[in-house]
């Protein structure tokens, strides 16, 4: 499934599963943690917060992954119903239409604007899908199934709560003073949570199998200034000299940003600035000598060797390079990829050559082994 460019897939590998198994289960937990506010609302509506964890699947992994939570949570709870099913059948649906247009909405661009709008737009629809199927669905069949048809039961079990509400206005009352409230203060909450929380566990959210700890391959998100340094921390904790670390965006989209955050994590004292024209920086008085390259201006790699300003790098130098136009570069080459998805927002594709060789000696060793 296509939608934009960015493209839906389920991707069933053990990462993808155990994620969306602690997803499930944390789901199932908040959904079976159900309380009431009887002083606001009637006693059978009870708020609980299980669609949080499906948010959260549809933002990290997919709509398809958040819609899958939401459908087994509620799968999970059916042999424990008290509804007939219908209550469990009911918040599925109500689940499904709050979480997959938050997911697609945010899938499409990966920023807090689309994220707003995604989950504005899911509890709006969610709260409306809540007005027509307790209208058509839920109050009839509970009506007809536990009241054997004695509408009146069901306005005298709401009598403290809507004590004007009659036969004839029960619904304007239920509905209006109940089910719309009720559903916006639950989806907002959800919402506000998912926001508040979703940055705060990118690096577990994003995990697809390696050491939390070691691993920098990935894709991270970036709301400002201060999450890029901490993201180049990261790689800078990482470096021994001697790497290569490829910068690859548009302008303006924060390279240079990115290569300070850099710099002061590897205790570099000096100001770091562009080297639009001066192609090449050093800064030698930090943990590791630094040479930041711009090859913006230049038509080929073959330019820098003129001018000789490798020639005189330091020799376990860490080399940051900006619009590179080199082709056979050795050693470990770490590639980031910035992608600005709005005012301050970026996403950073990291790739790492060196994890790379280990993943692929690594599959090489089990080839060997299972042909041995």
């Amino acid at each position: 499934m296509q939608i934009g460019k960015k493209k839906i897939t389920l991707k069933m590998s053990a990462a993808y599963v155990a994620k969306l198994a602690l997803l499930t289960a944390l789901a199932f937990a908040l959904y079976m943690a159900k309380f009431n506010l009887p002083f606001m609302f009637p006693g059978f509506l009870e708020m609980q917060f299980s669609e949080l964890p499906a948010l959260l699947a549809g933002f990290s992994m997919g709509p398809v992954a958040g819609v899958l939570v939401v459908v087994l949570k509620c799968v999970f709870k059916l042999p424990l119903t008290s509804t007939a099913f219908v209550g469990e059948l009911t918040d599925m649906l109500l689940g499904v239409v709050f979480v997959l247009p938050a997911a697609i909405l945010y899938r499409l661009k990966k920023d807090r604007k689309h994220a707003l709008i995604g989950l504005a737009a899911g509890t709006v629809l969610a709260t409306v899908a809540a007005v027509i199927v307790n209208r058509y669905i839920s109050v009839p069949f509970y009506t007809e199934f536990y009241f054997g048809g004695n509408f009146e039961a069901i306005v005298n079990m709401c009598a403290v709560i809507y004590p004007n509400a009659t036969a004839d206005t029960f619904y304007a009352f239920y509905l209006g003073l109940g089910i719309v409230p009720f559903n916006l203060l639950r989806y907002l909450i959800m919402s506000f949570l998912t926001f508040l929380l979703y940055k705060r566990l990118s690096k577990i959210l994003h995990w697809e199998g390696s050491s939390l700890r070691s691993r920098l391959s990935g894709e991270y998100e970036s709301g400002s200034e201060e999450d890029t340094a901490e993201l180049a921390k990261r790689v800078a904790d990482t470096l021994k000299g001697g790497e290569t670390i490829v910068l690859d965006g548009d302008l303006g989209a924060g390279k240079t940003t990115f290569t300070k955050g850099l710099a002061a994590a590897l205790g570099v004292k000096e100001e770091v600035t562009s080297p639009t024209f001066t192609v090449m920086n050093v800064y030698e008085d930090g943990r590791l000598p630094l040479c930041h390259l711009d090859m913006y201006r230049l038509e080929s790699a073959d330019e820098v060797e003129e001018l000789g300003l490798l020639d005189t790098a330091p020799e376990n130098a860490v080399k940051v390079i900006e619009w590179n136009k080199f082709t056979d570069l050795t050693g470990r080459v770490i590639n980031v990829k910035i992608t600005r998805d709005g005012e301050s927002d970026r996403t950073f594709t990291i790739s790492d050559s060196a994890e790379a060789e280990k993943s692929r000696v690594k599959r090489a060793g089990h080839g060997e082994r299972k042909t041995a």
